[in-house]
């Protein structure tokens, strides 16, 4: 049996418990930024860094593209900039290949937790390698928003319980509703391939004539007019974008985390990028601490993320 032996104290005085509470809130604002309600928070908060602009972006003629390994349908590139310090890789993606085939996870309710005989909305999460290797994916990245059993992001990041955050569609079955505000990619499958459609709004007069749809954060690109953001924040990201006839799908992941290395790019600059690829339309999907991306079966950031994620989307060969 263990015996504690109790002190009385005297009442902290009114100076005391307000120096009490600043060093709590310090220590709770420094919960890592990576999580859903922070990457929605992004739109709310300012932080300019200004970097030249010629020196992150290329122009079209000089992204070197290189064929993907084992992957017809994709060719890759990588950026990397020790001056500013910024890495990012972008993938461009034929969706109207014949061989192109989209994974996922979750893939079905099956993967969702029971709780008194009833399906939840939870479900345990993936890392990249787990997922890189449970589909043997030739490119994976991760996808949607995602929230944890508790309010506390640091408690939710170290458990495994994830809800995804707005619409997620498996042939053409709603394992997740959409959330209004937010954005989506959607893929149709069509003779050959796919094709693309990006919502600006997660809403649909029929959800179901989709058979792949993946929440995002909020539309980058429109039509080739980029979006306007109140917030000029560098961090990881990942964003998505489209060709305007909706058959080539570009990726790009931004590396932040090790900021020696890489500071991270904001919106703005991630459309800017998406633009010079040759998108009309783009969206960012979770970013800061779930970015990820895998090529057979490797992992291209200059870091380990080792995190459990929500949605993974993944292509490889029929």
């Amino acid at each position: 049996m263990i015996h504690v032996q109790l002190t009385k104290f005297r009442k902290p005085s009114v100076l005391t418990e307000g120096f009490l509470f600043l060093i709590l809130l310090t220590l709770f604002s420094c919960a890592t930024n990576q999580n859903f309600s922070k990457q929605a928070q992004d739109v709310e908060q300012h932080q300019k860094t200004e970097h030249p602009s010629e020196q992150e972006i290329p122009g079209e003629s000089r992204f070197k593209w290189q064929k993907v390994e084992n992957a017809g349908w994709a060719e890759y590139f990588l950026y990397e900039n020790k001056d500013i310090p910024l890495r990012y890789h972008c993938i461009k993606i034929d969706l109207s290949d014949k061989n192109l085939s989209i994974l996922t996870f979750p893939t079905s309710k099956n993967e969702f937790s029971q709780k008194n005989g009833k399906t939840t909305d939870f479900f345990t999460g993936l890392t990249a390698k787990d997922f890189s290797e449970k589909t043997n994916s030739i490119i994976s990245i991760n996808a949607s928003p995602y929230k944890g059993k508790f309010k506390s992001s640091k408690l939710s990041l170290l458990t495994s319980p994830r809800k995804i955050v707005g619409i997620h569609i498996v042939n053409k079955e709603i394992l997740s509703p959409p959330v209004r505000k937010y954005s989506a990619i959607c893929f149709k499958k069509t003779k050959d391939g796919f094709v693309g459609e990006i919502l600006k709004k997660q809403e649909s007069a029929n959800f179901t004539e989709y058979d792949f749809a993946f929440a995002g954060f909020f539309t980058i690109l429109k039509d080739f007019q980029k979006e306007s953001f109140p917030v000029q924040k560098d961090d990881s990201r990942t964003a998505v974008g489209l060709s305007q006839n909706g058959q080539t799908l570009y990726l790009l992941t931004v590396e932040g985390e090790k900021r020696s290395e890489s500071t991270g790019l904001s919106y703005q600059k991630c459309a800017d990028i998406m633009l010079a690829l040759g998108a009309s339309d783009a969206i960012q999907l979770d970013g800061g601490g779930s970015t990820t991306l895998f090529i057979n079966g490797k992992n291209c950031l200059s870091y380990t993320n080792n995190r459990k994620n929500a949605v993974f989307i993944g292509f490889s060969n029929k």
